[in-house]
């Protein structure tokens, strides 16, 4: 169990990464397009052979219609998810980018709510608002400006809500895909996708220096992070993946401070923390109301 806990210390530190990766390609000249796009295009490359040797493309693809057009459709809102996220990045900090685009439970539950006509549990409520509360605060602080804008702010709250269908389609989708040959399937459809964007939203601009961004977010964000965490849920709980993924925006903050030297207002640091806070009382109130219920 202990080397399962090292395991999800390293996935998020890993995942805390993309958020200074994405700067740095950013600064290197590269469009936020294009930086998601071969972060994408790697991670599908790398699993395409296991994804082959092994079958289960196949088995995606022969999946049923239905199956087949919503793991589509979770593609194509990744797709949309990086790019108005990446180009958020442009215009706010790395720690508030990052803690606006994780209120995505928040977008999950309330599409879910209108999609599935399933309720935000009454456990989670509070957590709900307070995390709405610190975001409104972002907002706010940003069209008074310090220091932050109320357009990166946008862009990663659309960011937020991109991921939550994607997560959705994904949960409606999966059912008896398997798991290394539906990551292959969704990472070329989101690849693909973004490739279809790039002449509509700054170019196939991208530098020799931002490549080596873009394979660290590729290597050590998609498969070393979020891959990772979904090989750990085969060992520890949901809740405790979804608990250390709240350490994101902090792991994200501190990086970008130790390599960029970024730093972040007091106001709009509370204001973070308090989104992270928020959401940290949502996921415990979820947990509540699952055990009221009698699930797992």
């Amino acid at each position: 169990m202990k080397s399962k806990a090292w395991l999800v210390v390293l996935a998020v530190a890993g995942v805390s990464v993309s958020g200074p990766m994405v700067k740095w390609s950013l600064a290197c000249g590269a469009s936020p397009v294009m930086i998601a796009f071969g972060r994408m295009l790697i991670s599908a490359a790398i699993l395409l052979i296991p994804a082959l040797k092994s079958g289960e493309l196949m088995k995606v693809l022969r999946a049923p219609k239905r199956q087949l057009a919503l793991a589509t459709a979770a593609g194509v809102l990744l797709s949309l998810h990086y790019a108005s996220w990446m180009t958020s990045m442009s215009f706010a900090s790395t720690f508030v980018s990052t803690a606006l685009v994780c209120t995505q439970p928040l977008f999950v539950a309330a599409l879910s709510g209108v999609l599935l006509h399933e309720p935000i549990k009454r456990e989670a409520i509070p957590g709900a608002i307070v995390a709405v509360i610190g975001a409104a605060a972002i907002g706010l602080l940003s069209m008074g400006g310090e220091h932050g804008s109320l357009v990166g702010d946008v862009l990663a709250l659309v960011g937020a809500m991109f991921i939550a269908g994607h997560w959705l389609c994904g949960r409606a989708a999966r059912h008896d895909m398997p798991a290394i040959g539906y990551m292959t399937f969704v990472y070329g459809v989101t690849a693909f996708c973004l490739l279809l964007m790039a002449p509509f939203t700054g170019g196939f601009a991208v530098t020799l220096p931002s490549m080596g961004g873009i394979l660290v977010l590729a290597l050590v964000c998609t498969l070393g992070g979020h891959a990772l965490m979904t090989y750990l849920l085969g060992y520890v709980s949901a809740d405790v993946v979804s608990f250390a993924l709240l350490g994101e925006p902090i792991g994200a903050a501190i990086w970008a401070l130790v390599l960029f030297g970024e730093q972040v207002t007091v106001p709009l640091l509370i204001g973070g923390i308090t989104v992270i806070v928020g959401l940290g009382m949502y996921t415990y109130g979820e947990m509540m109301a699952a055990r009221r219920t009698g699930r797992r």
